[in-house]
């Protein structure tokens, strides 16, 4: 890793890229921590999940064109630990080295409350994808009751 990172130019700010991907065995029952995982195909009627193993990878995108990125850090989740845990974990790792302040991006699994403070103090502007279905967006309701008035706030999208 240590070697990549001397490649990054520091003219900019590197732009990493951080995801949670699963690797499908499920006839492998003698395979070692073998854990539920989510698995983007699904057949019509099943869950989206699988049972394999899951590798957390962050990656260097050194250009705005092209198609291929560099992985910084490419490792197994453990049973002991969450996709969020080795994410939070391999940014630490992957920021100790650079020069200078990266911006990180994340796909809609890392938009929760967990990620975002257990990511406050390391030295990296995050961006991450949300759900479609999270609450974002501001509603005001005005709701008279006899002459007081309350206004009640709802975060939408």
């Amino acid at each position: 890793m240590q070697l990549y990172i001397k490649q990054i130019l520091t003219q900019k700010r590197p732009l990493l890229a951080g995801d949670h991907t699963s690797w499908s065995r499920p006839d492998a029952v003698k395979l070692q921590e073998r854990t539920y995982e989510h698995s983007g195909t699904s057949i019509a009627g099943n869950k989206p999940i699988t049972v394999g193993q899951g590798y957390s990878t962050i990656a260097w995108i050194p250009e705005s064109e092209g198609s291929w990125a560099l992985p910084l850090r490419h490792e197994r989740i453990t049973s002991a630990e969450s996709p969020i845990q080795k994410a939070i974990w391999q940014l630490k790792q992957v920021c100790k080295y650079l020069p200078v302040r990266p911006i990180s991006v994340w796909d809609s699994e890392y938009g929760c409350a967990p990620f975002v403070l257990k990511t406050a103090n390391i030295p990296a502007d995050i961006l991450v994808r949300l759900r479609s279905n999270f609450c974002l967006g501001l509603v005001v309701w005005l709701v008279s009751r006899g002459q007081q008035k309350y206004q009640i706030f709802l975060i939408q999208s």
